[in-house]
């Protein structure tokens, strides 16, 4: 038994990480946490019931979401700030996947919309136990705003006939926004007054203090004006009867025909919700100076996602808006996420029913609300002032969700910043190196050193992009257009690629051609920097017999001396 324990201890210490916290918590945070729970509280409820309107879902799965989502997280998360529960961009992309599935079926919907959150839960754990953290790398920022952008764009164009009492329709964002401007006519004055009221009084509570809870006063305020005012004479919609209680744990029924579907969509939705997340998370360990954990926050977020699916909610991921909300109001742990878990499974037991005349206008405000801070107007300026580039493929991704699809703009998300990754390393700078004198001499780049001078008969090229099949074809050609740039002719080459960790074949085999090409024109390659795995890979594949060991070198300054040593000789 002592043995399994030894055994069991690490793996629970690594895996779970709040055994590890939990016993040294200190006890003068609790007031604060505590507080910063119920402001979590005051926001979360009618923000979760919005957001389960976005995913398709009936209100009290939103409570039901964030609910078992928060209470994963705070066990297996590394994060002390983060809130993972109910999201917009995580609401929509679960609505995009599960609704041409369901085919109106109320009850498939519901249970697809839980497989779906099992299924990116178990891809998470996957990714999390064989440590993929880094592929919240692969979506550039730059990609990432536009599309955050777009979706919100997206998302307030879908809520606008909540807001004006009008019916809803149209497949794609453009179809909506045609069908709002078609049925301007008929816009409901109550509701329209009832939206309104409920997004100004939002905002102005916003700006006057996050710790304010404005949605909840919104949301009271909106269900006290049903009855005052008698809106439903008036054809003001409310939600309706709201389900209390929170369902017993287990899996969805769905078919096995359904999963590849399911799958395809996940995979979308891990991308983006670890790049939110993880995202997130840096920024409040920075601030707050600590570490994450990038691969248990896969962990983390994945239990969160299997919480949710097996209590039959939707996906989720970190909330920017949440955690920024708890931290204002002093959180320091993820106690703060227990207690509002807590407190909102208080909620869906025992106040659910009163959200009964609770007006989808103020639903529709409140998603407006929390999305209008994903429109990031400061960033694209700064993308704009700073790199041109960024800020053309932050525009591409925002006009592909709004003139597509949510599924098709997160495609376009993708694979724009994987061809941006691959465009950027397929074109490696080469720098002319020249010595700039000292003890040892510096060599540096000519073109950003002027008084860097070039050694006679010395052709000295840095190639500062590690070397891959993709792109070793381009610098052996930028390589060969250097040398006959020269005049006269080098008679030697020397080539620093300290920036490559390993030599694939096609490097090999272009870096054995590109020796042979320069032989044949009587100019020696000489190779600088040249780091231990790719000294290893080149005496495997031969081309270290091909490039000569004593033309091989540690440091540039060692190839240089060699060369002066060789030409004096």
């Amino acid at each position: 038994m002592a043995r399994i324990r030894e055994r069991v201890r690490p793996l629970l210490d690594r895996y779970v990480p709040i055994l590890g916290w939990l016993p040294g918590y200190r006890r003068d945070w609790l007031r604060p946490e505590l507080i910063a729970a119920i402001t979590s509280w005051g926001v979360m409820v009618p923000v979760a019931m919005a957001y389960a309107e976005l995913a398709g879902v009936p209100p009290e799965y939103g409570l039901i979401t964030a609910f078992a989502a928060l209470g994963a997280y705070a066990v297996f998360g590394t994060s002390r700030h983060l809130k993972v529960t109910t999201s917009s961009t995580m609401a929509v992309m679960s609505a995009s996947v599960v609704a041409g599935l369901a085919g109106g079926d109320p009850d498939r919907y519901l249970a697809l919309s839980a497989a779906l959150a099992l299924v990116v839960g178990v891809i998470l754990v996957a990714a999390g136990l064989i440590r993929l953290g880094f592929i919240a790398d692969f979506l550039a920022k730059s990609v990432v705003t536009g599309f955050i952008f777009g979706l919100a764009i997206t998302i307030i164009i879908g809520q606008l006939p909540k807001l004006l009492g009008i019916p809803s329709g149209g497949d794609t964002t453009l179809g909506q926004l045609q069908n709002v401007v078609t049925n301007l006519s008929a816009t409901n004055p109550w509701t329209l007054a009832v939206g309104a009221g409920a997004l100004a009084l939002i905002l102005l509570l916003r700006a006057i203090s996050r710790k304010i809870p404005g949605p909840l006063i919104a949301l009271v305020l909106g269900i006290l004006a049903v009855d005052a005012f008698d809106l439903i004479v008036h054809d003001v919609s409310v939600v309706g009867e709201v389900a209390t209680g929170i369902p017993l744990p287990g899996l969805p029924r769905v078919s096995l025909l359904d999963l590849p579907f399911l799958a395809a969509g996940a995979a979308g939705i891990v991308f983006l919700a670890v790049g939110e997340s993880l995202g997130a998370g840096r920024a409040f360990a920075a601030r707050h100076h600590y570490e994450i954990d990038p691969d248990q926050e896969l962990i983390g977020l994945s239990a969160a996602n299997v919480s949710a699916g097996l209590f039959g909610g939707f996906t989720v991921d970190a909330s920017l808006s949440q955690s920024a909300t708890a931290e204002a109001a002093g959180a320091r742990s993820q106690l703060s996420s227990i207690a509002t878990a807590a407190l909102i499974l208080l909620t869906a037991i025992l106040l659910a029913p009163l959200f009964a005349n609770l007006p989808n206008a103020v639903l529709g405000a409140i998603v407006i609300a929390a999305v209008l801070g994903l429109m990031d107007v400061a960033e694209l300026r700064r993308y704009a002032e700073t790199r041109r580039t960024d800020f053309i493929l932050a525009i591409v991704a925002l006009v592909g969700v709004v003139s597509t699809t949510v599924l098709t703009g997160l495609a376009i998300a993708v694979v724009l910043s994987l061809t941006m990754m691959l465009y950027r390393a397929s074109r490696p700078y080469i720098a002319f190196l020249g010595d700039l004198g000292g003890t040892p001499p510096i060599y540096a780049d000519m073109e950003r050193h002027p008084a860097a001078r070039a050694i006679p008969g010395l052709l000295i090229l840095r190639i500062d992009a590690p070397l891959y099949f993709f792109n070793a074809n381009v610098a052996r050609s930028a390589i060969v257009d250097a040398v006959a740039a020269e005049d006269p002719p080098p008679t030697a080459v020397l080539l620093d690629i300290g920036a490559t960790a390993d030599f694939d074949i096609t490097t090999t085999d272009t870096f054995r051609q590109l020796i042979d090409d320069l032989r044949e024109r009587s100019i020696d390659v000489l190779l600088a920097q040249v780091k231990g795995p790719v000294r290893d890979r080149m005496r495997r594949t031969g081309l270290m017999e091909a490039a000569g060991e004593n033309r091989v070198f540690l440091s540039v300054g060692a190839a240089v001396e060699a060369f002066r040593q060789r030409q004096a000789g």
